[in-house]
């Protein structure tokens, strides 16, 4: 047998002992199940939902905001091997987050503005790409080119100090569509769900004509598990 060809099946050799080893790695369902409705990751999404709350909460604080509506969701997935391909970064992975829902009347960017200074009244940075000044360039331009093409809706969006998570800030009116949200189904690798949707049949009948509806939202990853090593 010539030495390359015992390279080859050297180097196959070892490929196969890797993805074996991947694969014993990968949890079961059980497993996974178990670990994410454990103590301590309820626990940690407890501790998120109070850190995303009290966020949420200082940025919500402008007068002319009524809150109408929330929504929650607690997600965890097991990480897959995804054979000849790496796998993911973690054996476990819970992610949570928070939409709240509130009318406002009168002049949106103002409106905007006032949530803009408490964002930054609680510390949050603006992200660069989305930050009031670019609301207010859209707005000037009547969401428009100078060639008469739509813009992109622009977005609010900020960094929140000591932790990877970020707020959005976003709107609509009346005669702009909502469709509600799925809720993610108990297939694998999806392990766990807690879901508190809105619904926004309800929600849009309850706001009145040339109403804007805003929205405050975050969300962080609370709990990890890496794979052996």
């Amino acid at each position: 047998m010539t030495p390359r060809r015992l390279v080859t099946l050297a180097t196959a050799a070892l490929l196969l002992l890797t993805l074996a080893a991947c694969g014993s790695d990968a949890p079961t369902r059980e497993e996974a199940s178990r670990e994410a409705e454990s103590a301590a990751t309820r626990q940690a999404s407890a501790s998120s939902a109070e850190q995303i709350s009290s966020v949420l909460v200082a940025v919500a604080r402008a007068s002319s905001l009524r809150p109408v509506a929330t929504s929650t969701l607690d997600v965890c997935h097991a990480g897959a091997t995804n054979g000849l391909w790496p796998h993911d970064d973690y054996r476990l992975s819970c992610g949570l987050s928070e939409i709240r829902y509130f009318e406002a009347d009168g002049d949106l960017l103002a409106v905007l503005r006032e949530v803009d200074k408490r964002a930054k009244a609680a510390g949050l940075v603006p992200a660069t790409t989305s930050a009031i000044e670019e609301v207010e360039r859209y707005y000037a331009a009547n969401g428009k080119t100078e060639d008469g093409l739509l813009l992109s809706m622009p977005g609010l969006s900020y960094l929140v100090p000591g932790s990877d998570s970020t707020v959005q800030v976003g709107w609509s009116q009346d005669s702009n569509p909502l469709n509600n949200q799925p809720v993610p189904d108990l297939t694998w690798p999806t392990v766990f769900v807690e879901a508190h949707p809105v619904d926004f049949d309800t929600l849009r009948s309850g706001l009145r004509r040339h109403q804007h509806l805003v929205t405050i939202s975050s969300g962080t990853t609370y709990y990890e598990v890496p794979w052996p090593s």
